[in-house]
C-alpha cells in the first residue's frame, strides 16, 4: 500500500465498516494490504471477507461493475466468492479521498502452497476447468460500462514510474509490446471482461475444485492473459529460481494439465496458444512497473530486491519465465484425445 494511504486507514475505519454491515466481530485478521485493506471477520460460526478500497485506486462506478459480475458468475455456477451485502458497498469519507468498504463470503476450502504434494496436475486441470467456465460465461456477458481496458491500465504508464536513465529501454520495449497486442484481433470469443490475476493465491481447493476470489484487477482483456497469468505465477512460486530449462518444462506441463480442465468448459485456438509468450513478457513489465510504483527501491528487503533484478535480467535480455514448448503440449493432448 501506498504510505499516503497507510496514513489514511485506522482501526476506527475498519471498526466503522465492520458496524455498517451489521456485524458484531468477534475476531478479525487482517490477509492483505498491498492494494485493498483485506480482513477475515467472524461472528460466532460466520466468517466473511471484508474488503476496504481506497478511491485513489477504484472508483464506485469500477467497484460495482466487479461486483455485478462477480455475482452474476456465481449465479451461474461459478465456484466465486459473491457479494454478501445487498447494499454491498459503504463509502467511509476522509479528507483525502474514501473509503469503500465491501463483504464478501469466505470461500471453502485452503490455501495449496506450490511445495505441497496437492500442488499438481489435478490441481492444474481444476484451476484451468474453473477459468474456462468463468470465460464461456463472459463471452455472452454484456454489462454497462464500468470496469477499463487493459491498455488504459495504471502499470503501462512505464515513463510516469520508470524514472532511471537505466530504465529507457525498458520503457521503448514496454511501449513496444503494448503496440503490438493491441493489434491483436479482438472478438467476442477472444477479448472480454476477464479475472486478470487468477494466481494460487486467489483461489482456494477442496481436493476437487477450486473457489476463485479476489476480482480487483477484473478488466477487459485478451481471454488468452487468463492463461498466461497461471502458467507465470505457478513457474515463479514453483521454480522461478531454477534455470530457463526447469522452467520451461514446467510451465508445459502445466499448461497441458491446465488445457485438459479448460476445454471441458471453452474453447481456445492453437493460434491464440501460441500467443502466451506476449502475456508472459506483459506481466514481466507490468511488475517492474508495480515494484517501483509501490516501493522505495533503494530501501526494499533483500527477497524483493532479488525478485526485481531477475525481472530486469529478463527484461533486458528478452528472456521468458518460461519458454512453453506447444508442440509438446499439443502433441499430448491429440495424444490423449484432447484435441479442440
Amino acid at each position: 500500500m501506498e504510505t499516503w494511504i497507510e496514513a489514511l486507514f485506522s482501526e476506527a475505519i475498519l471498526e466503522d465498516a465492520i458496524k455498517r454491515f451489521g456485524i458484531q466481530a468477534d475476531e478479525k485478521k487482517m490477509l492483505g494490504d498491498f492494494e485493498n485493506y483485506v480482513y477475515e471477520v467472524k461472528q460466532g460460526e460466520q466468517v466473511w471477507i471484508l474488503r476496504l478500497t481506497h478511491s485513489s485506486h477504484r472508483s464506485m462506478e469500477e467497484i460495482q461493475a466487479e461486483l455485478d459480475w462477480v455475482n452474476e458468475l456465481h449465479r451461474q455456477g461459478v465456484n466465486v466468492s459473491r457479494a454478501e451485502s445487498e447494499q454491498r458497498i459503504e463509502t467511509i469519507p476522509l479528507e483525502k479521498g474514501s473509503f469503500y468498504a465491501c463483504l464478501f463470503n469466505k470461500a471453502p476450502g485452503y490455501v495449496v502452497k506450490t511445495d505441497e504434494p496437492d500442488f499438481g496436475s489435478e490441481l492444474f486441470e481444476a484451476w484451468g476447468r474453473e477459468v474456462g467456465k468463468m470465460h464461456r460465461i463472459s463471452m455472452n456477458y454484456h454489462p454497462p460500462n464500468g470496469r477499463s481496458r487493459w491498455d488504459q491500465g495504471d502499470l503501462l504508464r512505464f515513463d510516469h514510474y520508470l524514472t532511471s536513465s537505466e530504465d529507457e529501454s525498458i520503457i521503448t520495449a514496454g511501449n513496444r509490446l503494448v503496440e503490438e497486442i493491441k493489434s491483436f484481433h479482438e472478438t467476442g470469443k477472444t477479448f472480454g471482461l476477464i479475472h486478470s490475476d487468477v494466481h494460487q493465491g486467489n483461489f482456494l481447493y477442496d481436493s476437487k475444485e477450486i473457489h476463485l476470489f479476489d476480482f480487483d484487477d477484473s478488466i477487459y482483456h485478451y481471454y488468452i492473459s487468463d492463461l498466461a497469468i497461471p502458467i507465470y505465477y505457478a513457474v515463479w512460486g514453483k521454480c522461478g529460481e531454477e534455470s530457463l530449462q526447469v522452467r520451461s518444462a514446467f510451465a508445459t506441463d502445466f499448461l497441458y494439465s491446465f488445457l485438459k480442465g479448460y476445454r471441458k468448459e471453452a474453447t481456445i485456438s492453437n493460434e491464440w496458444l501460441r500467443t502466451i509468450p506476449f502475456f508472459l513478457r506483459l506481466r514481466d513489465f507490468e511488475l517492474y512497473t508495480i515494484f517501483h510504483k509501490k516501493f522505495n527501491v533503494a530501501l526494499m528487503k533483500k527477497k524483493e530486491k532479488k525478485a526485481l533484478q531477475d525481472i530486469r535480467h529478463r527484461l533486458i535480455n528478452k528472456e521468458l519465465i518460461a519458454d512453453i514448448s506447444f508442440d509438446n503440449v499439443m502433441m499430448k493432448l491429440e495424444m490423449h484425445n484432447d484435441v479442440f
